[in-house]
């Protein structure tokens, strides 16, 4: 398209974002998301390899364990639908640094917790801010990215999760055998390092800053933007853009409005299943895997190839949701994911731990980096935040639920392979509930998807 401001025909705000190629702007926008999220990934998952350190250290039951990383995702509960919320009203960008300074500093203050009860209060707190983190970068990316790439785009960007995952295996298996579980703790109060880069690189969205009337901002941004990707600069003014009334502040009523009343509960109900299955493995694996007669070391070295394959799963499915549309994709994810599931408890070797584990990586956690991609899509500007907030908060109670569940479950005497197939039954009923949903989305505008699930239900 033109960048001649003087001869370009009046578009909104918003048709100027998706019609713009992908470009050096976006890949800078989706690095800093990702890296975010390695902070993320890495504060999420570093639990998992501590716990089996803390429940001999505190004398822990499993449900005291399981208890111990339900706190956290409590936290996670809380800051998604907070942060989400305060996202719409006044920023992606100030939402998502407030998250990031939360996270890193009760995170790394675990390091000097007394007992267990300083523990779960400091990964509660830690948990609020975590959550917050991640509906923002989604959001964020989201309303960047162009029509043909977006589910690539999001996709992508959560490799930065999923190597927070690895990098977290990576520092257990050297760090904990040789320093002790507190040490790998301090790694949480990393991030704050990343603030001034955050502060001066990452962009305000051009979409938001519309959305509330501030057309001078968002002019500034794309300005931005076109100077970042090597575009001739063109002499924006309010009158080169078709401009709306200013949207309100969102709330939670908003989410059962027209062409919202049936999907959002699907999409909760989506995420609360998927999620108790990957935290309820992700939470007890480790453990499992040195019961079932696999050493620690192998458990942690496990988790870094199933990180790998939960990355390889979002490149996958990205591509797989922009080239046939976002049900197809997701409907195969979460059948192979409880198929991967089930079969994970006939390992017996390590070639079929490392196996299974990369296809768990792809399918399960695949499944959920793409289903990230659907909300933020479907919510308008005004209360997309919101929405992928608390689309989060509903999987946090799966999250809650899965480490919960699989420390009833290994206390009531379950074998290694009933654990798993219990497991999987989430999975496959996650794909019905998609089948169910009212739109398949592919090279859609934002805007477009809006429409389209307000027409049919009205």
């Amino acid at each position: 398209m033109t960048t001649n401001a003087q001869t370009k025909p009046s578009v909104s705000f918003t048709q100027w974002c998706d019609s713009l190629s992908f470009n050096r702007f976006h890949a800078m926008v989706m690095a800093l998301a990702a890296l975010i999220l390695v902070f993320d990934g890495y504060d999420a998952q570093i639990i998992a390899y501590v716990m089996p350190q803390l429940v001999k250290e505190w004398h822990l039951t499993p449900v005291e364990a399981g208890s111990m990383a339900s706190y956290g995702f409590i936290g996670l509960m809380i800051g998604a639908a907070g942060f989400g919320t305060f996202a719409d009203r006044l920023g992606r960008k100030k939402g998502v640094m407030i998250a990031l300074v939360v996270f890193s500093v009760f995170s790394g203050a675990a390091y000097w917790a007394p007992n267990f009860k300083v523990f779960c209060l400091l990964r509660f707190l830690a948990g609020i801010g975590m959550g917050g983190a991640m509906p923002l970068t989604i959001t964020l990316v989201t309303e960047f990215a162009p029509a043909k790439a977006r589910a690539k785009a999001v996709s992508a960007m959560f490799a930065g999760f999923t190597l927070g995952w690895g990098v977290a295996a990576l520092v257990a298996m050297v760090g904990i055998p040789a320093l002790g579980w507190r040490m790998v703790l301090l790694f949480g109060f990393l991030p704050v390092l990343i603030l001034p880069l955050l502060q001066k690189a990452l962009p305000e969205s051009v979409r938001f800053l519309a959305s509330k009337g501030r057309h001078e901002e968002a002019i500034l941004e794309i300005q931005r933007m076109e100077k970042a990707a090597g575009l001739p600069p063109a002499a924006w003014t309010k009158e080169s853009f078709q401009t709306g009334p200013v949207e309100p502040g969102s709330s939670l009523t908003q989410l059962f409005s027209p062409g919202f009343s049936f999907m959002t509960p699907l999409i909760w109900a989506t995420y609360f299943l998927n999620l108790l299955v990957v935290y309820g493995l992700a939470t007890w694996l480790p453990s499992l895997l040195v019961k079932a007669g696999f050493s620690l070391v192998k458990s942690y070295s496990f988790g870094m190839v199933q990180a790998i394959g939960a990355s390889l799963g979002g490149f996958l499915l990205g591509w797989m949701m922009d080239r046939f549309g976002r049900k197809s994709a997701l409907i195969f994810a979460y059948m192979a994911g409880g198929v991967v599931v089930a079969l994970f408890g006939t390992v017996s070797s390590n070639t079929a731990l490392y196996i299974i584990g990369a296809a768990t990586g792809v399918f399960v956690i695949g499944a959920q980096i793409a289903q990230h991609v659907v909300t933020g899509e479907l919510y308008p500007t005004s209360i997309r935040s919101t929405g992928v907030g608390y689309a989060l908060t509903a999987g946090r109670l799966g999250s809650i639920a899965g480490p919960l569940l699989g420390g009833a479950l290994q206390m009531a005497g379950v074998t290694f392979s009933q654990y798993f197939l219990i497991f999987a039954v989430p999975s496959f009923l996650c794909a019905g509930l998609v089948y169910l949903y009212r739109v398949n989305v592919k090279d859609e505008g934002l805007e477009t998807v809006h429409e389209r699930l307000v027409s049919v239900e009205e």
